[in-house]
């Protein structure tokens, strides 16, 4: 304490309120192929639907990554995945001038990060794109943009033709000049002078049918050539003569809800024209299942830079789609360019709001659809670098349990070793080859298992977890039964076990070790003799018991030579343990190194142990941390030791029951009984 040299009191207050924290040891990690997501980021899961809301719907090459985070989900509420893509992924996009990007390499913006860092480059030079897809695939193709001009509504004229009454269709033919531009799609309202309205249900383009492609049509400039037939849901109730005035009120202006042209911010500064509202739609139906379906929308945005809304937040369309947007990025801030399939819209820039907007007559509603997006499956040394290796720094991300999926035989040892091996506080879980049990009779798909095991995959690791093999179960998304590794599910167990009782209970058995989803199992070691032979290479059967469903029937780690840490149960407390004990300890940092620390530390550690002992982890335990092992010699290196002893409680794998009959005037006293 520092010393006065006056009169007063001081207060000093001292805490000896630390104790042995609650640490996460549930949480999964995974690095796998899927078609949607931020990219090379650690992304917290906490359920099947959100995975695929984030990361996109299960595909015949994606399904093993998909079904094994979905089915550790299925028993736990906290995965940590890493989405990984081939190196020729790239996100989908558009052009101001309604062409992709020409250059190289190819457009990836592979999160939000890297759109901040790196991504907004895309939008400057010869080849500046307008939107760009979130990330990286093919499910952007899928993406249409609609820019929607105020309240949806512009003016147009019938052109040479008049309309008759009676007819189910109204011919549009161009004059000359780009001012004749018009856009038209199915659904919208047309309204006449005289009040007259009636809905497009069709278009066609020089006599054929193009209603039902996925693109809005439009008609060239240049004399009666290219021209649009517009097919009505009806009759034309009253004849239109050539000339006259009608407007067209846009199907996709019919999910805006405002009916304004211009923002209060432009009011506010004496500008006008600036509203737009931004509807993103599936053209295809790969997203929503619904062609044309709503994907996202967002109403009244501005077209001037340094546009605010009410509470100060920007309005201009681009910030609020980069902030707010699931599925687009918008790059170009030129969407006003003449020659551009945008025309008609004036350019706003950061000096300030401009007197007026101007709209293209006929284009009250524009829109692009994004090409060019594409993904590939990654090669193991992709999943390793951009993937895997995320979960190598302890401190970094916390994760304790790893599906390995269908990991390759020469990816799977490359974890364990890299990540489990050295962070020393998680396990990875694998399963064998799908060649090896399916379409197989029993006795090859176990001859093949023990081939892998011994030959292929030759790991002897107790932070490694090895089950027998795959099962059938049913993909909701596209109605088909596929094959699915069972790591994810062992896993799960491994999850669902500690919150049921504890990390050191074991997830094999009757009580906890019931499999989910399944349909069956692709190879079924029901005989004594298969899980003998697997049990003695530590594979974990997994086992299909009539009337009792699928079981997991081990709790071996892949840890060859004999001891406490060959299952699953002794591993998991032990991390528990020392991640528990290992975070209190950091605040004896820097501390004296006295009687008095070193019994700080055994009144932190002690109490803790007492409680894991009646959870029934550990049968008993001794604590050391006195002179006996802090000598003189190590307190001078700066060092502290504490000698943590444990019993750890061992799981039954091996029941024998002993039963005697004896005749009918025997004591049992004399049997001893």
């Amino acid at each position: 304490m520092a010393f006065r040299v006056s009169p007063g009191v001081s207060i000093k207050e001292t805490d000896l309120t630390t104790i042995v924290p609650a640490v996460a040891t549930t949480p999964g990690g995974f690095a796998g192929y899927f078609h949607w997501g931020p990219v090379e980021e650690v992304t917290t899961v906490t359920n099947e639907k959100e995975l695929a809301n984030i990361f996109g719907k299960p595909s015949n090459v994606n399904y093993a990554d998909f079904f094994t985070v979905a089915n550790f989900l299925a028993y736990g509420n906290n995965m940590q995945v890493v989405r990984v893509t081939g190196s020729t992924g790239a996100n989908s996009q558009i052009k101001i001038d309604g062409t992709t990007h020409a250059g190289t390499p190819n457009v990836i913006i592979k999160n939000e990060t890297d759109f901040y860092a790196n991504g907004q480059t895309y939008g400057t030079g010869a080849n500046a794109i307008l939107f760009a897809g979130k990330y990286p695939g093919v499910l952007g193709n899928s993406l249409k943009v609609v820019l929607v001009n105020g309240s949806g509504t512009t003016g147009a004229t019938l052109t040479a033709v008049a309309a008759n009454q009676g007819q189910t269709y109204i011919e549009i033919h161009q004059g000359s000049g780009a001012a004749q531009v018009r856009y038209f799609s199915k659904g919208d309202d047309l309204t006449f002078v005289d009040g007259t309205t009636v809905t497009l249900s069709g278009i066609q383009r020089d006599g054929l049918d193009v209603s039902s492609s996925n693109f809005d049509f439009f008609g060239q400039t240049g004399g009666t050539s290219n021209s649009l037939r517009l097919v009505l849901d009806g009759y034309l109730p009253v004849g239109q003569a050539a000339g006259s005035t009608l407007t067209i009120k846009s199907a996709y202006a019919k999910q805006i809800s405002t009916t304004a042209t211009t923002t209060q911010f432009a009011a506010d500064n004496s500008g006008s024209g600036d509203l737009v509202s931004v509807i993103v739609l599936d053209k295809d139906g790969t997203l929503t299942g619904v062609q044309n379906g709503l994907v996202e929308k967002f109403e009244a945005l501005s077209r001037a830079s340094n546009a605010k809304k009410g509470d100060g937040s920007s309005n201009y369309y681009r910030d609020v789609l980069n902030d707010q947007s699931q599925y687009l990025w918008a790059l170009s801030a030129d969407i006003g360019s003449t020659t551009s399939r945008l025309a008609g819209y004036t350019l706003w820039t950061a000096l300030g709001v401009p007197s007026s907007a101007t709209t293209t007559v006929g284009a009250g509603v524009n829109s692009v659809s994004l090409r060019a997006g594409s993904d590939v499956a990654p090669t193991d040394s992709i999943r390793w670098q951009n993937g895997w290796s995320k979960f190598v720094d302890a401190d970094g991300v916390d994760v304790s349990l790893l599906p390995l999926g269908n990991a390759s035989s020469t990816l799977a040892p490359i974890i364990v070793q890299n990540v489990c091996e050295k962070r020393l506080d998680c396990m990875a879980f694998l399963s064998p080859r799908q060649t090896d049990v399916e379409n197989t009779q029993s006795y090859q798909a176990l001859n093949n298992i023990k081939t892998y095991r011994d030959s292929v995959l030759n790991l002897n690791s107790s932070y490694a977890v090895m089950d027998s093999g795959w099962k059938y179960q049913l993909d909701t998304y596209n109605n088909i039964i596929r094959a699915v590794p069972l790591n994810g599910d062992i896993a799960g167990l491994v999850a669902r076990t500690e919150f049921t009782n504890d990390a050191w209970f074991s997830p094999a058995g009757y009580n906890r070790g019931q499999i989910k989803n399944v349909v069956k199992i692709l190879y079924n070691p029901a005989s004594d003799a298969h899980r003998d032979e697997l049990y003695t290479r530590q594979v974990n059967p997994v086992v299909s018991f009539p009337g009792d469903g699928v079981i997991l029937f081990g709790d071996k780690t892949m840890q060859t030579r004999p001891s406490a840490f060959d299952r699953i149960n002794v591993r998991r407390l032990f991390i528990v343990l020392e991640k528990a004990i290992a975070t209190a300890s950091k605040f004896f940092l820097f501390e004296q190194n006295d009687a008095f620390t070193r019994a700080q530390f055994k009144n932190l550690v002690v109490p803790f142990l007492r409680t894991v002992q009646q959870r029934r982890g550990i049968t008993d335990f001794k604590v050391v941390c006195d002179e006996t092992n802090n000598t003189g010699e190590v307190i001078d290196r700066n060092e502290f030791v504490a000698d943590i002893f444990i019993k750890p409680t061992r799981s039954i794998n091996f029941i024998q029951l002993n039963f005697v009959a004896t005749k009918t005037g025997v004591d049992f006293s004399e049997v001893g009984g």
